[in-house]
C-alpha cells in the first residue's frame, strides 16, 4: 500500500489570524486511495475517540491569509493528497488541523442537510 505521510495536529484552537495554535502534532500515513471515511476513522484512531459521539472536521491552510480549505468529501481527501504525492517537500506544508465538536456524526448531517435545503430554495 502507497502513502503520503501528514502531520495532523489537534487539541488546538484557531486565533484571529486563522492560525491553529497549541495543542498536540502527531504524523500519520494516509493511503493515497484514502477515502473521507477512512481518514475520520485513522484519525479517530490517532486521538483516542471510539464510537460516534463526536464529530470530527478536517481543515488546512493553503496560505497565511486565505480562507481554510474544509475536507468533507472523497474529492477533498484526494485534492489534498495530490501535492503530497508529487513532491516529498511538501510534507510539512497543509498539516491537516483536527477540530472535535461535541456534537454527534447523526447531529452534524442533520445540521449540514437542514442547512443545504434553506440554502437551496
Amino acid at each position: 500500500m502507497t502513502v503520503v505521510c501528514v502531520f495532523m495536529k489537534y487539541n488546538s484552537l484557531w486565533d484571529s489570524a486563522s492560525r491553529y495554535v497549541g495543542g498536540e502534532m502527531k504524523g500519520i500515513m494516509v493511503p493515497l486511495t484514502a477515502t473521507y471515511v477512512g481518514l475520520i476513522e485513522l484519525v479517530r484512531s490517532v486521538i483516542g475517540l471510539s464510537g460516534q459521539e463526536k464529530t470530527i472536521v478536517m481543515k488546512y491552510v493553503v496560505e497565511p491569509g486565505m480562507p481554510l480549505v474544509r475536507t468533507q468529501s472523497d474529492a477533498d481527501v484526494c485534492f489534498y493528497i495530490q501535492p503530497k504525492k508529487n513532491d516529498v517537500h511538501v510534507l510539512s506544508k497543509f498539516s491537516i488541523n483536527i477540530d472535535v465538536l461535541d456534537e454527534s456524526v447523526a447531529e452534524a448531517m442533520f445540521v449540514s442537510t437542514m442547512f443545504n435545503c434553506c440554502y437551496q430554495i
